[in-house]
């Protein structure tokens, strides 16, 4: 069994433990929410705006700190600063930091876990590990980040990519939806343009997707390039990659070479748009309608991803790999 907390309770954290509920080998033993009151959170996980759920969930608020869910009993923390041995006391083994605001190593240790996974791009030399990226690379290290949901999106396609033909150079701009960082109008301090009402706005923005996606595939050091831009949607965004192959091959030979593996997924309905594409889990499905060949060794892929869900389910398969390594315990 593999028992986990989760840090953070937002979109991530949410998608998280709905996933984590349907593996029968995982187990949730606490979740930190600070500020939350445990008798709204019954509410709170069965409705979602974006998500509907379909696994059945039977839930019960055992006392002020415990909820119980499909006999799952869950301790439900209220701390807004870590305390050492907080998770080992709780019998959480591994953490998902889905706060967005332990990035380093040194922010990490403070939580006194066993192993701690950032759900975000380190902001340090943590090493960055992606499933189907670079997973197999782990190297035991005990606080890891799975870099971010961009990044997850575009390193399977680039991989197989590289691999099979070479890149000389690609460029990429993510289509993205709001994030709760950002504002429903706009704020008073103005310190730059996510600042702006997410409503009526297309919001120039920036990514460290090209910079994650170098760490995961050094070997394309200086080969990719990207931006980004917020667009008025809830969930489920967009990337659009301009390649440079070495080697010159149809479109239509390239879609069945991609066809053929389960890293990534090619949806070739020409009539589906973002909201389709809601609650998938993988994190690279290409558009082929979308995609086509610009000159002899340049070509245009269209990808789909759902930022919360896919990136969530990313998650949990690298947690899975990474126990399995751990303990010689393959589920």
């Amino acid at each position: 069994m593999i028992n986990i907390g989760i840090n953070g309770f937002g979109r991530i954290g949410k998608s998280i433990l709905h996933q984590a509920l349907a593996q029968k080998h995982i187990r949730i033993n606490t979740i930190n929410f600070p500020g939350f009151k445990i008798d709204k959170i019954k509410s709170y996980i069965l409705n979602d705006t974006v998500h509907k759920i379909s696994n059945p969930l039977d839930i019960s608020i055992i006392d002020d700190n415990i909820i119980n869910i499909n006999d799952n009993k869950i301790r439900i923390l209220d701390e807004r600063n870590p305390k050492k041995y907080m998770w080992c006391n709780s019998n959480s083994e591994y953490v998902f930091d889905t706060t967005g605001k332990f990035l380093t190593k040194e922010k990490a240790l403070e939580h006194g876990s066993k192993y701690f996974i950032m759900c975000a791009p380190s902001k340090d030399e943590t090493p960055q590990y992606l499933y189907n990226g670079n997973h197999e690379k782990y190297n035991y290290e005990n606080i890891i980040s799975n870099s971010s949901c961009t990044t997850n999106c575009i390193v399977p396609l680039i991989k197989i990519l590289n691999e099979k033909y070479g890149i000389i150079n690609c460029n990429f701009i993510t289509v993205h939806a709001v994030t709760a960082s950002q504002n429903v109008l706009d704020g008073v301090h103005l310190n730059n343009r996510s600042h702006r009402s997410i409503f009526n706005n297309i919001i120039p923005h920036t990514t460290g997707a090209s910079k994650s996606a170098i760490k995961i595939l050094p070997e394309l050091d200086g080969k990719i390039y990207g931006t980004s831009v917020r667009v008025p949607t809830s969930n489920v965004s967009m990337v659009d990659l301009n390649v440079t192959l070495k080697k010159e091959e149809s479109l239509d030979n390239i879609l069945q070479t991609l066809r053929e593996r389960n890293e990534v997924q090619v949806s070739d309905d020409e009539h589906l748009v973002s909201s389709d594409f809601m609650t998938t889990e993988n994190p690279t499905i290409i558009d082929s309608a979308s995609c086509m060949k610009m000159d002899e060794k340049q070509y245009k892929f269209t990808i789909w991803y759902d930022n919360e869900w896919s990136y969530s389910a990313q998650a949990i398969k690298l947690l899975k790999y990474i126990h399995s390594k751990n303990t010689n315990f393959t589920i």
